[in-house]
């Protein structure tokens, strides 16, 4: 592949006398002079040289708009050959195309592409080299293997204070005799919606495993070198980009904070693998949630500290106590390695050992587990579809469940579904690790999916009848 090298100069409107200003300046059908990798802008693009009066050129720009429309990630460019700006601009009006189309009246682009004909197609990757040229009309298997290739490629945008979009079925709500291993949180009685006889003990204490409420932080330069391997949740919210390594997580499992002025809790079951970040606010208003020290289909029961409500880890949703059934605000996160972090976010702030309590943060206390099929704690459902410790991407679209293994996710990089009658589509970012999923409504608009992430046992065992990508 060779490297497009392109350097518009554009002249300042002072400088030169109006009439000229328009043949010599490349610029939007609007009329405001630009350079051409602004608007690439370090995406993918396909890049097309058109006049109004050319036949082919008329049953292409459809087909343009169609990837404006449908591939968010790659970026449609259309330049017209030497024709009025009211032309080009009717013409474009008419057809009701939306993506950004350029004047070259005196040839600029032309000169710097060698385009001698039209219609005259490139196709860019993200670092701006060239693909593909197509002198004369593409054609539609054409431009779908270019979209194709150019998809690993495409820069995931931010998932920034994205919302929950799906809704997990509910279970009905239970009043019954407080069991023994309950009697010392609630009275004679409590409302529930899991069978109270299939919560355990884990082993340590309320607060025994002991949240972090007040969480120091460094810079990821200060991070020490043999932790580039670790993983950790990364979320961003705002212009706030915070990382909490699994390492630390191991030990306390819920770090309170607030991120870009957003009070939530950063959670983690390491008996399930079950990395999810919640907004820490409750019907009774601002709260902070601590460990139990219960489980539930080995998942961690997490409690609010304001009714000693206990609240499944994975769903987010009050499970025993007066607030069963409420469920917390999901936040988008993305699972990615310190190395990744000290490489594409330098200004991140990096959770510091410094909490306050004498751990072994370099030791994993769960070390092997991943490796064995057994689980320490009972699971209702055993599913051999795929390995117990399987790691996941798990997703409830309208009522239905469907798992994406992570192997399958990392190796095919873009994976299009449907299930349940909506269409899915997953991508996968090799240079920052991030994962994005995407459903498509009626109208063919997405909307953000929120998945979770974990052990495959661990995810079956909440939804048994689960579907499975692998």
């Amino acid at each position: 592949m060779r490297k497009v090298a392109l350097v518009l100069v554009v002249f300042l409107v002072g400088c030169l006398p109006s009439q000229n200003k328009e043949e010599e300046v490349v610029t939007t059908l609007n009329g405001t002079a630009v350079a051409l990798q602004d608007i690439t802008n370090g995406a993918p693009a396909i890049i097309n040289f058109w006049a109004s009066w050319c036949s082919f050129c008329k049953e292409e720009m459809p087909l343009l708009q169609a990837v404006h429309k449908d591939h968010s990630g790659v970026t449609v460019i259309g330049i017209n050959l030497q024709e009025e700006r009211k032309v080009a601009r009717a013409y474009t009006e008419a057809g009701g195309y939306t993506f950004e189309n350029l004047l070259d009246p005196s040839s600029e682009l032309k000169k710097q592409f060698g385009v001698f004909t039209q219609p005259t197609t490139f196709v860019w990757d993200a670092e701006g080299s060239e693909l593909h040229r197509k002198d004369g009309p593409f054609t539609e298997e054409e431009l779908a293997e270019w979209i194709e290739e150019l998809s690993p490629s495409v820069p995931l945008e931010p998932l920034e204070q994205v919302t929950e979009v799906i809704e997990f079925p509910g279970a009905k709500i239970q009043t019954s005799p407080t069991v023994h291993i309950l009697s010392s949180w609630y009275g004679e009685e409590v409302q529930h919606t899991i069978p109270l006889d299939e919560i355990f003990s884990g082993g340590p204490p309320k607060d025994g495993i002991p949240s972090l409420d007040s969480p120091q932080f460094m810079d990821p330069a200060d991070v020490p070198e043999d932790w580039n391997d670790f993983q950790g949740i990364l979320l961003s919210i705002g212009e706030d980009t915070r990382f909490y390594p699994f390492n630390i997580l191991n030990w306390h499992e819920i770090v309170n904070d607030t991120v870009g002025g957003v009070p939530v809790s950063v959670t983690y079951c390491p008996l399930c693998a079950s990395a999810v970040v919640y907004d820490r606010t409750t019907s009774q208003g601002l709260d902070t949630l601590g460990v139990s020290g219960f489980l539930y289909q080995s998942n961690l029961l997490m409690y609010d500290r304001a009714t000693d409500s206990l609240w499944d880890q994975a769903k987010g949703e009050s499970v025993v106590g007066s607030l069963t059934g409420e469920k917390l605000n999901r936040r988008a996160s993305d699972i990615v390695s310190v190395a990744i972090v000290r490489e594409e976010w330098p200004n991140a702030r990096v959770l510091s050992t410094v909490t306050g309590y004498v751990r072994q943060y370099n030791l994993n206390p769960y070390g092997g587990y991943d490796q064995i099929d057994s689980t320490y704690f009972p699971v209702g459902t055993v599913d051999d579809r795929a390995r117990s410790k399987e790691l996941v991407y798990g997703v409830v679209v309208d009522g239905m469940a469907k798992a994406y293994t992570l192997d399958a996710i990392r190796s095919e990089q873009r994976i299009q579904d449907e299930f349940g009658g909506v269409k899915v589509l997953i991508q996968f970012d090799p240079k920052t690790e991030k994962i994005r999923f995407l459903r498509f409504t009626s109208t063919d608009e997405t909307e953000e999916i929120v998945p979770l992430y974990g052990f495959w046992f661990a995810w079956v065992a909440q939804y048994p009848q689960t579907a499975l990508y692998h």
